[in-house]
């Protein structure tokens, strides 16, 4: 939101360049009030859409969801399988349709099947209509059945059912009974039949009173193989007298035309029964084997974070013999090589930092001592005939004494830097540019732009690029001032320090270890080192470390 004035007003339409009155400044405060909460409703949905996106991207959800999709696919697929299989046997095929099912097939179907029963009804006096509605309203047009299963008195069968309506009359044409009121109502029961509802029904009606079974008479196509209507004649069985005519108006019949249909709505009704059975079977099923899964990745991850903090002591334990057990077994593996590899790396590291100290040792101190023990012996046999030189001896032997003291103080401020907690780590650098300056006479300055505290690992490594920076510049470019600065930036500090000695040829192959160690310090970080020397214009060193 803009906390200009203006720009609010003109996203509410309220701006003018008149006076606002008092209604127009509450309209405006309730504008902002409204932009505000619809904001803040803006920015729930958002972190909500990320926390869900974010838990969906666990590997648990990911499996648990991909279970239930995978059971509710599969379930989906058989019940369309078996829906067509069970439907293409049940339903009418279509080349059949029109031989099984003809006109004389349907009359006879009608005079075995309903006839005896109401004529039987029809034939008592009076008739009993309620019997009649009741029967009929519990009649159906059973087609075709089909025998899924059966298990002794457990049977699960299928049938096909046509759209049909059921009328009966009497001899007087009098509606007598109804099976379907949406085509002709149970208030019409007991008047006389109208005859206009279906087309050519008075003399189809009048063939069956008379006793006609002839199909070209009692039986009509509305339309072909779907709409059709049969007039059936009901008589007495004893003396073949006419009690009246059942008329049966076929709407629609199931055919195969219909499985595609069938199949869709199955479908439909129990889509949202098959994915929450399935749903829920797959989701559970999933979640175990997830949590199973994640638990051992979990196992995976923790020993790993120990063996990042240098901690071999542990081991993946998983006895499973799948490609998590064997990724564990190879990691475990891993783990021993590089217990072995640092334990090496230790060992040369040691011996590299001794013979390093038995370097500096013999090349300085060493040296200086034997030189300090020269004069001091010189000076025991002056002492007695020449005092003057003794003592002049004496003094090149205190002086080298000194040296020494100063050499073995640099060795062990190398060996043990100060403490870097308590105190800002400037502060420490000054104190030991300090102390340094004072020792070798050199002016040294040390400027810092900005502060950030350092992890320790990085204070550590620029104190021992400064110290063995000093180091050469005391033993190696005979400067008189050196520059230090410290600059932090968002992510990263560089520390650089400048002499104005004699400098070196950088491309020129020199002894020493000590800018190989003061590189290695810093690349150890994924950091960069830099030289910049020549003959005659001093030295500059520089490393860029990165702060994590």
């Amino acid at each position: 939101m803009s906390s200009n004035l203006s720009e609010v007003l003109e996203k509410t339409g309220l701006w003018s360049d008149n006076t606002m009155d008092l209604f127009s400044y509450t309209q405006i405060n309730s504008q902002v009030h409204s932009l505000n909460i619809s904001e803040s409703r803006f920015l729930g949905k958002t972190m909500f859409i990320e926390r869900l996106k974010l838990t969906f991207r666990r590997l648990q959800w990911k499996l648990t969801l991909s279970y239930a999709a995978v059971t509710i696919g599969s379930l989906l697929v058989v019940v369309l399988i078996l829906g067509y299989l069970v439907f293409s046997r049940v339903f009418i095929p279509l080349d059949i349709y029109n031989s099984v099912l003809a006109p004389k097939d349907w009359i006879r179907i009608v005079r075995e099947v309903d006839s005896p029963a109401i004529g039987y009804i029809l034939s008592q006096e009076p008739v009993d209509t309620t019997l009649l509605s009741a029967m009929l309203k519990e009649a159906d047009l059973q087609i075709t059945h089909f025998d899924v299963l059966r298990i002794g008195d457990f049977q699960i069968r299928l049938r096909t059912v046509g759209q049909a309506s059921i009328l009966l009359v009497d001899a007087d044409r009098s509606l007598l009974g109804t099976s379907n009121p949406d085509f002709v109502g149970e208030d019409k029961v007991g008047e006389p039949l109208d005859v206009g509802i279906l087309p050519g029904l008075e003399g189809t009606l009048s063939s069956a009173l008379r006793g006609e079974v002839d199909p070209e008479r009692i039986f009509v196509t509305l339309e072909q193989n779907e709409r059709f209507y049969l007039a059936v004649p009901l008589l007495d069985e004893a003396n073949q007298d006419i009690f009246g005519a059942a008329i049966v108006y076929v709407e629609r019949l199931p055919t195969a035309n219909d499985v595609p249909a069938n199949l869709l709505s199955l479908l439909g009704r129990s889509v949202l029964i098959l994915l929450l059975a399935a749903g829920v079977v797959g989701a559970i099923f999933g979640a175990i084997t997830a949590s199973g899964m994640v638990s051992r990745l979990e196992r995976v991850s923790h020993v790993t974070d120990a063996w990042s903090q240098g901690d071999f002591s542990e081991f993946i334990d998983d006895p499973g013999g799948d490609e998590i057990g064997q990724l564990a077994t190879r990691l475990n593996h891993m783990a021993e090589q590089l217990q072995q590899f640092l334990k090496r790396s230790q060992e040369m590291a040691v011996s590299e930092e001794r013979n390093r100290l038995a370097r500096d040792l013999h090349d300085s101190a060493k040296q200086e001592a034997l030189a300090a023990s020269f004069h001091l012996g010189t000076a025991l046999t002056l002492f007695e005939r020449d005092p003057e030189s003794a003592k002049s001896h004496l003094v090149e032997a205190d002086n080298l004494v000194d040296s020494v003291r100063e050499e073995l103080t640099d060795l062990i401020h190398e060996l043990r830097p100060p403490s870097m907690n308590g105190t800002r780590f400037d502060e420490t650098l000054n104190e030991y540019i300090i102390e340094w300056a004072h020792q070798t006479g050199t002016e040294a300055n040390l400027m810092v732009d900005g502060f950030i505290d350092l992890p320790l690992e990085i204070k550590q490594a620029i104190y021992r690029i400064m110290q063995e920076a000093l180091a050469n510049v005391t033993r190696h470019s005979s400067a008189d001032k050196v520059d230090l600065t410290m600059g932090f930036r968002d992510n990263s500090v560089e520390f650089c320090i400048s002499d104005n000695g004699i400098g070196f040829d950088i491309q020129q192959q020199h002894d020493g270890m000590g800018l190989d160690s003061m590189r290695e310090r810093v690349e150890s970080l994924n950091g960069d080192f830099s030289i910049q020397s020549a003959d005659g214009r001093g030295t500059k060193v520089c490393a860029t470390i990165p702060i994590e």
